[in-house]
């Protein structure tokens, strides 16, 4: 195995809000509170990072970036309720649509090649046809800010967790909303579809990973407890294994049904996690926190591995018939692991909500030709 070396970390003068990999090749944008995007060429070793550009399109802060299918183009957030678009080679600003949304717009994802997805902090979301800049869908069933999104590709669903304590399912080809679930009387912060598409794990203010049944929304049916602070992000490793970012700071790795914490990546010291992804290559699991930096954190040693066990495991069935599903059932509920799980009675104390961001009304209007230059 080669040898573990990183890029350096990415040292800001601001709070970096949120960062986006590239599809297919070792760049990294980042959106700044300042309203800066930087895009970045990552190289592992001391000081060998590329600087390709840095730019300011909007003076309020930018929420939110998402490269296009072809990461020919960056989606950009911000404050104003305005979503733009950048040129990834030159950083020049292609398109800016400022009255998106009432609000300011909270997180964003591009969840086809032609559909962008986002929401912000009065509960709407929006679906957007990226081909002619034309509104899809609008869906009004929240009442406080959409916190994270995840799609599943073959049944063209979007779920989406929120600020009021639930999370809500769409077909995006659809106007109605498909299912939304029972108030968990906490914020829930970030949302993951694992267990090809069994399972939807979901983290909480109160630090509570609640785990819903896919088509069984109307209550978690399993619980992890053990993060003392709120899972602020949630990254998949693998259909089995997630990791979580919290406001203590550290990066965790977790095991879902059977629920086990595996270790920890990495840590911005006291530091409260904004955002981890997983570089397109999977060799690097990045974050960005209110430190001011984006740390990268080489995972080969862990994705690496659990390959070579998911081609054992693959091996093992065919090789003694058995086509029965993995051990993730809804059975799979006792303790495990050096975390407490499926418990109702959490003991962890309920935190106020310190990290969101603020609200703030933008207008809004219709703009027809948004993403003609791409």
């Amino acid at each position: 195995m080669p040898s573990i070396l990183q890029p350096d970390a990415l040292s800001y003068k601001s709070a970096v809000f949120d960062f986006a990999f590239h599809p297919t090749e070792d760049i990294i944008a980042t959106g700044l509170i300042t309203g800066h995007i930087n895009c970045v060429k990552y190289v592992p070793g001391a000081e060998n990072n590329e600087s390709l550009w840095n730019v300011r399109p909007s003076k309020k802060s930018c929420r939110g970036v998402a490269f296009s299918h072809d990461g020919a183009g960056l989606f950009t957030i911000s404050k104003d309720g305005a979503i733009g678009a950048l040129d990834v080679n030159t950083g020049n600003v292609l398109i800016k649509k400022p009255d998106a949304h009432d609000h300011p717009i909270n997180a964003v994802k591009l969840l086809t090649e032609n559909i962008l997805a986002t929401g912000d902090d009065g509960g709407v979301i929006k679906l957007w046809d990226v081909r002619t800049g034309s509104e899809t869908m609008e869906y009004t069933e929240h009442d406080d800010f959409i916190s994270d999104f995840d799609f599943d590709a073959n049944s063209k669903t979007l779920v989406a967790s929120s600020g009021q304590g639930t999370i809500s399912i769409w077909d995006i080809r659809k106007s109605k909303m498909v299912a939304m679930s029972a108030n968990q009387d906490d914020e829930l912060l970030s949302i993951c579809i694992v267990k090809d598409r069994r399972k939807v794990v979901v983290g909480s203010q109160e630090g509570v990973l609640n785990i819903y049944s896919w088509g069984d929304w109307g209550d978690c049916t399993d619980r992890f407890i053990g993060h003392p602070n709120s899972i602020d992000t949630i990254c998949k490793i693998d259909e089995n294994t997630v990791a979580t970012g919290s406001s203590d700071g550290i990066i965790r790795v977790i095991d879902i049904l059977p629920n086990k914490f595996q270790g920890i990546v990495g840590e911005h010291d006291d530091f409260p996690i904004e955002v981890i992804r997983l570089s397109h290559d999977k060799t690097y699991l990045a974050s960005c926190s209110h430190d001011d930096t984006v740390r990268f954190w080489d995972v080969r040693y862990m994705t690496s591995e659990r390959e070579e066990e998911d081609d054992d495991s693959d091996e093992a069935k065919e090789a003694s018939g058995d086509a029965s599903d993995d051990d993730d059932s809804d059975k799979d509920n006792g303790p495990s692991g050096g975390m407490d799980v499926d418990s109702d009675d959490s003991d962890a104390p309920k935190k106020k909500n310190n990290n969101r961001r603020p609200k703030k009304q933008a207008p809004a209007a219709n703009n027809p030709s948004f993403f003609d230059d791409l």
